[in-house]
C-alpha cells in the first residue's frame, strides 16, 4: 500500500502505514495530496486511536520515529496476523482481515459481496447522487491512497443509508454526525497527532473510562475489523477498548487488471449494538449535550457563533477529552478545531470545518486553570451570543417597521414581513460572525484590563445600523412613504439600540 505525503520541504514521498506514523512522529509531514477536506479528521482520528492503543498496550508514551518500531507496535495489536495482513489494503485470502475490512469466515458469505464500486469517491460517505456539490464517481485516475482515505472515511464516520447499510456507533442516531471538537496545535498533521496521542496516554484514556464505564479498563477489542462479520448480528458495546476503531460496512478491496475495485455486501444489523447510547461512546473528540444525554449533532448551518457558544458553554455541553486543556499542553500555536459532515435523511447537508486560533496568553491560562477557563470560555461566548441575538431582535423590529412602509401597527409575527427581512438578518449575522472571536473576546476571557462588553454592544449597534440603512436604501417604496418608513424604523432602532448599549454602561 503506497501512501503519498508531502514533506515540509515540499517534496512528495511515498510510504507505507508504518513509515507514515514514523514521519508524523518526527513531524516531517506537511500534507497528504490525496486526502480530501472531509476526510482529514477521519484520517487523523484513525491514526491517533490506533497509535494510542498500540503505545498503551506496549506500556510506553514515547512515539518512535522509525517505521520498524511502529511495525512492531501495530503488529502487537494483531497477534493472530503476524505477517501484517490486518494493515494491508488488499489481502487476497478473504478468510484473513485486511485494513478496515473484516474477514469472511465461510465461502457462502463471500457470495454475498455482489456490490461493485469502481471509484473511491463512490465508496466514500458523501451522498453525491444528485451531482450538486461534488460529482459522483469522478475519480478514475486514482492510486491506493485515494481508496485508503475513502475507506477510512466510510468505515469511521458513515451513518445509516437505508436497508442493509448501517452507520457507526459514535454518533447520535443513523442521521447524526461524528462531530469533532478539539483543542490541538495547528500547522502540521504531525504536531496534531503527537499532541492528541500524548493527551490520551497522559490521562485521557482514563477520563474516557470514567465517563463510559462500559468500556474495558484493560485490553478489550480495539480493532473491529479483525473479527469475522457475516452481517447477521451485532456485537455488544460493553468491553470494547476505550479507543476502539470500528467498521460499519462489509467491504473487501480487490485488484482487477492492476486497479482496485471494492466489493460490498449488506448487513441485517449494525456492527456494534449501541443505539441506546445515542453516541455517548467516549469518543475523544465528540461533545455530548447535558440535557439530552446524547452526542451533539450540528445543524446544516455549520459552526457559526451561536453553535460555537453552545459547544463552549459547560452548562449545556460536556467537552470531549481532546477539547479540554490539561497541564503540560503547549501554549503556542493552539487552535479550537470543529468539524463535521452534517447528514440528513438520504442526503449530505455539507461539510463544515472551523479553526479558531487561541492566543498564547489564553492558552497559558488554560494550561494552568483548566476547569475555570473552560467555564469562562463558555460564559463569555454565551453572553456575547445572547447580546448579538438581542441586537438582532431590535434590528428585526426596525426592519418590519421599514417593510410596513410607514404604516402603523407593526406586528412582530408578520410572516410576509419576516420573509422580506430574513436576508437582511442573514447579512447582520454574517457580519457579527466575522468579528465575534476578536481580540476583545480573548481579553475578556483572560480578564485583562480594559472595556470589553461596552465596545462589543457598540459594535453590534454599528453593524445593525448599517444593515438597516442598506435595507432602507433598497426598499421599493414611493419617496413619501420611503421617507416616513425610514424615519420610523430609524427612530425605533436608535431608541432601543441606545437603551441596550446604555444598559451595560450603567451596569459597569
Amino acid at each position: 500500500m503506497d501512501i503519498r505525503y508531502r514533506d515540509r520541504s515540499g517534496q512528495t514521498r511515498t510510504a507505507d502505514l508504518f513509515d507514515i506514523l514514523a514521519a508524523l512522529s518526527a513531524d516531517i509531514v506537511a500534507s497528504f495530496p490525496a486526502l480530501r477536506p472531509h476526510q482529514r479528521q477521519a484520517w487523523h482520528a484513525f491514526l491517533v486511536q490506533a497509535a494510542a492503543m498500540a503505545l498503551h498496550r506496549a506500556g510506553t508514551a514515547s512515539l518512535p520515529e522509525s517505521a520498524e518500531a511502529w511495525r512492531r507496535l501495530l503488529l502487537a495489536l494483531t497477534p493472530d496476523w503476524p505477517d501484517g495482513e490486518a494493515w494491508e489494503l488488499v489481502v487476497e485470502d478473504w478468510k484473513k482481515p485486511a485494513l478496515l475490512q473484516p474477514p469472511v469466515a465461510r465461502p457462502a458469505n463471500a457470495a454475498e459481496y455482489r456490490g461493485r464500486i469502481e471509484a473511491p469517491d463512490a465508496l466514500d460517505m458523501l451522498v453525491t447522487a444528485k451531482n450538486h456539490d461534488l460529482k459522483a464517481e469522478r475519480m478514475r485516475d486514482v492510486t491506493d491512497d485515494h481508496w485508503l482515505f475513502a475507506l477510512v472515511s466510510l468505515q469511521t464516520q458513515e451513518g445509516f443509508m437505508g436497508a442493509g447499510n448501517f452507520g457507526i456507533s459514535r454518533m447520535n442516531g443513523g442521521f447524526g454526525s461524528r462531530t469533532t471538537f478539539g483543542l490541538r496545535p495547528q500547522g502540521t498533521p504531525g504536531a496534531a497527532l503527537r499532541h492528541d496521542v500524548g493527551r490520551l496516554l497522559a490521562g485521557g484514556r482514563d477520563e474516557i473510562l470514567a465517563r463510559q464505564p462500559a468500556l474495558a479498563a484493560r485490553d478489550g477489542p480495539g480493532l473491529l475489523w479483525l473479527e469475522p462479520w457475516d452481517g447477521q448480528a451485532s456485537r455488544g458495546f460493553s468491553g470494547l477498548d476505550p479507543l476502539y476503531v470500528e467498521v460499519c460496512r462489509r467491504v473487501r478491496l480487490v485488484r482487477e487488471d492492476g486497479r482496485l475495485v471494492a466489493r460490498t455486501a449488506g448487513s441485517k444489523a449494525a456492527r456494534i449494538e449501541a443505539k441506546a447510547l445515542t453516541g455517548r461512546t467516549g469518543d475523544p473528540w465528540a461533545p455530548v449535550l447535558k440535557d439530552g444525554e446524547k452526542a451533539y449533532t450540528p445543524s446544516a448551518a455549520g459552526f457559526g457563533y451561536r453553535q460555537i457558544a453552545r459547544l463552549m458553554n459547560t452548562k449545556i455541553t460536556v467537552r470531549p477529552v481532546l477539547a479540554s486543556p490539561a497541564p503540560g499542553m503547549p501554549t503556542t500555536g493552539l487552535a479550537i478545531v470543529l468539524s463535521a459532515v452534517v447528514r440528513g435523511q438520504g442526503k449530505t447537508e455539507g461539510f463544515h470545518e472551523r479553526h479558531l486560533p487561541v492566543p498564547g496568553f489564553v492558552a497559558a491560562l488554560m494550561e494552568q486553570h483548566g476547569d475555570e477557563m473552560l467555564y469562562r470560555t463558555g460564559t463569555v461566548a454565551q453572553e456575547r451570543a445572547d447580546e448579538a441575538g438581542e441586537m438582532g431582535r431590535i434590528l428585526r423590529h426596525a426592519l418590519l417597521t421599514l417593510m410596513r412602509g410607514g404604516r402603523d401597527a407593526v406586528r412582530l409575527d408578520d410572516e410576509a414581513g419576516l420573509r422580506k427581512a430574513a436576508s437582511w438578518q442573514a447579512t447582520y449575522d454574517g457580519r457579527v460572525e466575522a468579528g465575534f472571536f476578536d481580540d476583545a473576546f480573548w481579553n475578556e476571557l483572560a480578564e485583562r484590563e480594559g472595556p470589553h462588553r461596552v465596545p462589543w454592544r457598540g459594535r453590534l449597534r454599528g453593524i445593525a445600523r448599517a444593515v438597516l440603512a442598506e435595507a432602507a436604501e433598497a426598499a421599493p417604496r414611493t419617496e413619501v412613504r420611503r421617507i416616513r418608513a425610514r424615519a420610523q424604523a430609524s427612530d425605533l432602532f436608535e431608541r432601543r439600540a441606545g437603551a441596550f448599549v446604555a444598559e451595560v454602561k450603567d451596569a459597569g
